[in-house]
């Protein structure tokens, strides 16, 4: 899915800030890459749409760089907690759509959630629990909790439903959960007819209730 019809800045070009600006350029989004050292925005610049020198703590810059335009603003500042902070803040009082934020630690993450982070991100955190969840369960390729409760999980057809139906899966067999697409090999196929046969090695991503999706990998 391409998403070229969409804008998202990321404020902060440390290795997380570049790693997002490069994949989502790679899927045809408009990107604005900024940062205050002007050696990371020259190397952001290969890539992204735009990318400016520029401190976005400061209220006039963000007015300046129009950032309520954007769809959704990334701040992937690092180690430095207190211009994180109030950066985010700025960017709640200029009236930007969706503020996401990287959260250095659990304090950092609770002083965000109170000024009013629309989503916070704790990379350390959230990649420990989707390696531990694959490591304690090897039918699980990769999970992705979205919070409220929901969840994308991507399941490894075994022996066991070699030639089932995908509407014959476990994970097919709840009004809470719905398989989107399956890989095959390389390829990905959305909106599955849901009477293709499976085979071993397939991926079904599943998505839904959290609580209904671990049930149901208990019965495969």
């Amino acid at each position: 899915m391409k998403l070229n019809n969409k804008q998202f800045a990321v404020i902060g070009l440390g290795r997380f800030g570049m790693a997002l600006c490069q994949e989502l350029s790679s899927q045809g989004a408009q990107v604005l890459a900024v940062d205050v050292v002007e050696n990371h925005v020259k190397r952001a610049a290969e890539f992204v749409s735009h990318a400016v020198v520029a401190d976005c703590s400061n209220e006039e810059t963000v007015l300046e760089l129009k950032l309520d335009d954007y769809d959704v603003v990334m701040v992937a500042i690092g180690d430095d907690v207190n211009t994180s902070i109030f950066t985010t803040l700025v960017l709640k009082e200029s009236g930007v759509k969706a503020v996401w934020v990287k959260a250095k630690d659990k304090y950092h993450a609770k002083i965000l959630k109170k000024i009013g982070a629309d989503k916070i991100i704790s990379p350390e955190r959230d990649m420990g629990i989707r390696i531990a969840r694959n490591m304690l369960d090897q039918r699980i390729f990769d999970y992705l909790s979205l919070g409220s409760g929901l969840a994308i999980a991507e399941v490894v057809v075994g022996g066991k439903h070699f030639g089932e139906m995908i509407n014959q899966h476990p994970c097919c067999q709840s009004e809470e959960t719905s398989i989107l697409a399956y890989k095959r090999g390389p390829t990905l196929h959305n909106h599955p007819e849901l009477t293709t046969k499976l085979e071993i090695g397939d991926i079904l991503i599943v998505a839904g209730q959290e609580k209904n999706i671990i049930e149901q990998l208990r019965n495969l």
